[in-house]
């Protein structure tokens, strides 16, 4: 299961899937905790790389999702919205003191940024394993990284304080 924030009204999406023939079915969808009925979508991928399309029934409506970077562009019945993952656990980590604290004990995989560097909200700084999962940890503002606590390969707990980010005014 996956949230996604809509960056058009900034409605949270929480999706389930589970593969099916020829691509996935959806399982459930809530939009702003409240369940949509997915009746008969089904999810395919395209021969473009990083692209879904959603139809409902045979031949009926459909929507085409593009994946360009971390963001996802969804294109339904004329209107486009931009729309990003939010990795359980990465936006909710980062307290009223700047620092960004791991959602779950794992090794650091890789660091994405740099004391000093300028980073911008939704900027992986951070990508950790647990689980045989990665994990994007993200920037949840526009800011500067003022601290790194750990380096890739390194073990943390659950709560560690991984990156602290000076928020941009």
């Amino acid at each position: 299961m996956k949230d996604f924030i809509n960056h058009q009204d900034d409605r949270k999406w929480t999706v389930a899937a589970v593969p099916s023939k020829g691509g996935y079915t959806a399982l459930r969808v809530i939009v702003d905790d409240e369940p949509i009925d997915v009746g008969d979508w089904h999810l395919s991928l395209t021969e473009v790389r990083e692209e879904i399309v959603l139809e409902r029934g045979q031949g009926g409506e459909s929507i085409i999702l593009a994946k360009v970077g971390d963001v996802w562009w969804i294109h339904h019945n004329g209107h486009t919205s931009r729309v990003s993952v939010v990795e359980i656990g990465a936006q909710s980590t980062f307290d009223q003191m700047g620092s960004l604290t791991s959602p779950m004990p794992g090794k650091v995989l890789t660091v994405m940024a740099s004391v000093g560097e300028s980073v911008n909200e939704g900027q992986t700084v951070l990508i950790l394993e647990a689980m045989k999962m990665e994990n994007r940890i993200c920037s949840p503002v526009n800011g500067v990284v003022t601290a790194i606590h750990y380096e890739a390969g390194s073990q943390v707990n659950q709560g560690a304080v991984l990156i602290e980010i000076e928020e941009a005014e």
